[in-house]
C-alpha cells in the first residue's frame, strides 16, 4: 500500500481528512485500506472532470460503498449535491456517506439508470465512473447513457480500459476477464462486462445522443483490489467442462496476483455534451 499512501499525501489536505474517516473494511483477503484506495483512484479522475463546486451532480451507479460518491460529494463543495442513483446495492452506502460527514450533500435514489426518476435538466452534471462495466449489454448502455444527457446537459464517463502494460495490470485482467464468464455460467447473468476500448466507449457516447468534448487515457499507477473473488464461485459452475477450464483460469490468475499485485488499467474518459 506504499503507493497509495505516497499518492495520497500529494492530495488536497481536506480529501486527506475525509480518506481518514472512511471506515476499514475487514475483508479478507483485501486489505483494510481498499476501499480508501478505490476512492482515492477515483478522486485522481475527478481531478479531469469540469468544474463541479457548487453543482448538482448526477452520479449512475453509486455502489454499496459510495466509491465515487464520497470524492464526488467533496469535489462538488458545501453548496453543491450529488443525487446518487443505485439500483439495488446499498448495503454500507449511508453508513460510510455519514461517516465522512458529507450527508447533507448526498441524495441517494433507488432506480433503474435507463428510466431516471428525475425531471429533464435537473442536474448540471452527470458522471458514471467505472459503472459502465455493470450495465449488462451495449443497448442498456446506450439507454443509460441517453437518460444521463436528459437529465443533463454534460456528461462525464471513465471506465477502465483492456490495456495492460505492468505484471500487476495484466493480473487484474486475468482475473476480472474471468467474472463474466464465472457468472454467466453459473445464474446466466452477464456481469462486469469486459472492459471497452476508448473509441467503443467514445461511439456509444455518441449513439445516445452525446457531441464528444474530450477523451484521455490517464494512468492512475494505484493498487486496484476489485477483480478479485472467492476461487469457490468458479468451483460452483454446473457444468463440468466449464468448470474446469474457469478453475484453470483461475489458479493461473490468482497466481499472477500473487506474484504481481493487483494494479489499475489505464483509465478511459469521455466528456461530451447534449447533441
Amino acid at each position: 500500500m506504499e503507493r497509495f499512501q505516497n499518492r495520497l499525501s500529494q492530495a488536497d489536505p481536506g480529501f486527506r481528512h475525509l480518506i481518514g474517516r472512511v471506515p476499514l473494511q475487514a475483508t479478507p483477503p483485501l486489505p483494510p485500506e481498499w476501499l480508501r484506495c478505490e476512492m482515492t483512484e477515483r478522486y485522481e479522475v475527478l481531478r479531469h472532470a469540469p468544474v463541479l463546486d457548487g453543482a448538482t451532480v448526477l452520479e449512475v451507479g453509486s455502489g454499496a460503498h459510495a466509491m465515487s460518491t464520497v470524492p464526488l460529494a467533496w469535489r462538488a463543495g458545501k453548496t453543491g449535491r450529488v443525487i446518487a442513483v443505485e439500483r439495488a446495492r446499498w448495503s454500507q452506502f449511508r453508513p460510510i456517506v455519514a461517516a465522512v460527514g458529507l450527508e447533507d450533500r448526498v441524495h441517494p435514489v433507488a432506480g433503474d439508470a435507463r428510466r431516471l426518476p428525475l425531471r429533464t435538466n435537473s442536474a448540471d452534471f452527470a458522471v458514471c465512473l467505472h459503472g459502465v462495466r455493470s450495465l449488462r449489454g451495449e443497448d442498456n448502455i446506450v439507454r443509460v447513457l441517453r437518460e444521463m444527457l436528459r437529465v443533463s446537459p454534460r456528461v462525464f464517463v471513465a471506465e477502465s480500459l483492456p490495456i495492460a502494460r505492468t505484471g500487476g495490470q495484466r493480473a487484474h485482467l486475468a482475473m476480472y476477464n474471468l467474472r463474466e464468464d464465472v457468472f454467466s455460467a453459473t445464474n446466466g447473468i452477464r456481469d462486469d462486462l469486459p472492459y471497452l476500448p476508448l473509441d467503443q466507449l467514445e461511439a456509444l457516447v455518441v449513439t445516445a445522443g452525446g457531441v464528444v468534448e474530450q477523451t484521455e487515457s490517464l494512468e492512475v499507477d494505484l493498487p486496484h483490489f476489485l477483480a478479485y473473488f472467492p476461487r469457490s464461485l468458479a468451483a460452483a459452475v454446473p457444468n463440468e467442462d466449464q468448470r474446469a477450464t474457469l478453475l484453470k483460469r483461475w489458479d493461473e490468475a490468482e497466481a499472477m496476483r500473487q506474484r504481481y499485485g493487483e494494479d489499475h488499467p489505464p483509465v478511459g474518459i469521455v466528456t461530451a455534451s447534449r447533441a
